[in-house]
């Protein structure tokens, strides 16, 4: 089974992941797609992440999870969709720990190196139960960091550009194309 929350809109690379584009063959069914647009805050992403992922448990009963969190979703990259902190992304991180299967988690996406870093940082401190300090300390890149130095990415201004009757529709959607998983 493969989960995906991602930017789709037309034009946009790769121009796939459409909410029915669900597998094929004896896969059908086992890819779910959830495509989002711009501006998508923590606390919708994290909304629709973990009632996606709840209906994906019961249906597939997962054994063993592979993770793979994209930096691209952070507010500041130079892919300018989503409007979304480490902290939210921790809380889609500490969802899917919570059902205590075995889970590897990697990073992927990620454009401004430095929210790139901030992010899998803060990440890697939830996985092993350590709280960071705030401060960005003193390094190579530490000029990277500012003008805030420190490890918090405080969200834009963008506007969600996700329309709720589109949402419930496509988590509707999720629903229905997940009672045909075996």
């Amino acid at each position: 089974m493969t989960v995906s929350l991602h930017k789709y809109s037309p034009g946009f690379f790769p121009g796939t992941g459409d909410v029915n584009d669900v597998g094929m063959g004896k896969g059908r069914y086992y890819t779910v797609n959830v495509p989002l647009q711009d501006g998508t805050p923590d606390t919708r992403y994290c909304q629709i992440c973990q009632s996606v992922l709840k209906e994906v448990y019961a249906s597939f009963h997962p054994e063993a999870v592979v993770c793979q969190l994209g930096a691209d979703t952070i507010a500041g990259d130079p892919m300018c969709s989503f409007n979304m902190t480490p902290v939210g992304v921790a809380k889609c991180l500490r969802y899917i720990l919570n059902w205590q299967l075995p889970t590897l988690v990697l990073g992927g996406g990620g454009y401004n190196h430095a929210n790139t870093a901030r992010c899998w940082t803060y990440l890697t401190a939830i996985i092993l139960g350590k709280i960071l300090p705030s401060e960005i300390p003193d390094h190579e890149y530490f000029i990277d960091y500012g003008p805030d130095y420190v490890l918090e990415i405080t969200p834009s201004c963008r506007t969600d550009q996700n329309d709720s009757q589109r949402i419930e529709q496509l988590l509707s959607t999720i629903q229905g194309n997940l009672k045909n998983v075996i």
